[in-house]
């Protein structure tokens, strides 16, 4: 920008002909907080960024941003350092009827926090003053669905950018918080995730592949443990640099945010990489991933059904995901997913090597499986004998109706 060179050209002149350490020490703070003003009254360019002007970016082409070497460098070590799971003995078969347990719940929230966050539901503009931001509304439906059963669930929560992100850096946009100020799931974490939003604001663009990534490592390494994990986020995945910024789908309002920089792989799509972390951890770590979409999603609405899908809890309509575009269905959502957590997750001692060996009871009245998860019941994880059950059979089901009778005859 204009401002900027001058600014810099005026600095100098200073320097060649002020001797004060001092004085030139005020003369350049006072620069710095011209040429922060000049940055912050040019026009807007909107992209999950937020509000930031393409040309102050500056070249992220040399940033390493696999998934694991774009993880903050406090982070360095906390993927080579976590556990692994602990794989238990599975269950085995052992034929006959056996009441079913309640899993004990376990919920990760993985929380979007970038600049577009500060956006009113309805619309890619800044919530006005008096008017609720994406933001709030969000604090607002977790406060409803999650507080009173913050002494039943273990809940955590991650929230990314880090925060006080710099959205006019591509790298410093896209960092994250380290472990240490990520909330690990346990009971009565509610206020302390609630917190958060009062103590931090929305800023900086959307690194969701390694925030899940971060997040699944929080989750208890226990099989008996109805573990899920959370993902809200107002937009799509991107702060992947390495993408091709010349021919990569921008996901920025502004037209230049990605083909006119060096810098603009930043503002790429990273829907394949964010699809496949989350597709590993519902495959490999049998956590299942609910997503949420927030406001006004628009045209990228299918790579939030590509995520729902690979996280193996979508929707049984269209959208996949759960669209939350006003604050009754974001608290609609969290209904959902708190009670599929807290309500339908159960533990059998027993587990068949066919799936379809086992007979579920709820209430009295036997339960089909239904893979398509939306009136039965299916395994989680059936070497280790944990299975959900769906719409009317989570309706009817408490700790105390719940049965399965296992056959262990197969077919030689």
């Amino acid at each position: 920008m204009e401002q900027v060179s001058t600014a810099g050209r005026d600095r100098a002149i200073f320097d060649r002909v002020t001797p004060s350490p001092l004085v030139r020490h005020l003369f350049r703070g006072a620069i710095a907080l011209t040429t922060l003003a000049a940055v912050a009254s040019c026009g807007a360019r909107t992209g999950l960024f937020g509000p930031e002007p393409s040309d102050t970016i500056v070249d992220a082409s040399v940033v390493d941003t696999s998934l694991d070497a774009s993880i903050d460098a406090r982070d360095a070590d906390v993927l080579v350092d976590a556990p692994a799971d602990v794989i238990e003995e599975p269950v085995g078969c052992v034929p006959g009827t056996f009441a079913l347990t309640l899993a004990t719940p376990q919920l990760m929230f993985v929380f979007d926090r970038s600049g577009s966050m500060e956006y009113e539901l309805t619309s890619n503009n800044p919530a006005p003053p008096g008017t609720p931001s994406r933001w709030s509304v969000l604090h607002d439906a977790l406060a409803q669905t999650m507080t009173p059963f913050s002494n039943q669930i273990a809940m955590g929560a991650r929230f990314f950018p880090v925060r006080n992100a710099n959205a006019y850096d591509p790298v410093a946009a896209c960092l994250q918080d380290s472990q240490g100020h990520a909330i690990a799931p346990g009971l009565g974490k509610a206020n302390a995730i609630l917190d958060v939003f009062a103590q931090t604001s929305p800023v900086g663009g959307t690194p969701t592949a390694v925030a899940v990534a971060l997040a699944a490592q929080q989750i208890s390494v226990g099989r008996a443990v109805g573990r899920a994990m959370v993902v809200a986020t107002d937009g799509v995945p991107n702060c992947n640099a390495s993408l091709d910024h010349t021919t990569c789908t921008c996901t920025s309002l502004d037209p230049l945010a990605c083909a006119a920089s060096t810098s603009g792989g930043t503002n790429c799509l990273d829907d394949v990489r964010t699809v496949q972390t989350i597709s590993d951890i519902f495959g490999t770590k049998k956590i299942p991933v609910y997503v949420v979409g927030i406001g006004a999603t628009g045209t990228f609405a299918n790579t939030l059904d590509a995520m729902a899908m690979a996280g193996g809890r979508p929707r049984s309509g269209s959208p996949k995901y759960y669209a939350a575009d006003t604050p009754a269905e974001m608290t609609e959502a969290f209904t959902i997913v708190r009670d599929s957590v807290a309500k339908c997750s159960y533990i059998t001692p027993s587990s068949p090597e066919d799936p379809d060996d086992i007979s579920v009871v709820v209430g009295g009245k036997e339960i089909d499986r239904d893979p398509s998860h939306g009136n039965g019941w299916d395994w989680i994880d059936q070497a280790f004998g944990h299975l959900q059950l769906f719409g009317e059979a989570c309706t009817l089901a408490s700790a105390s109706n719940v049965s399965g009778t296992v056959s262990c005859d197969r077919d030689e």
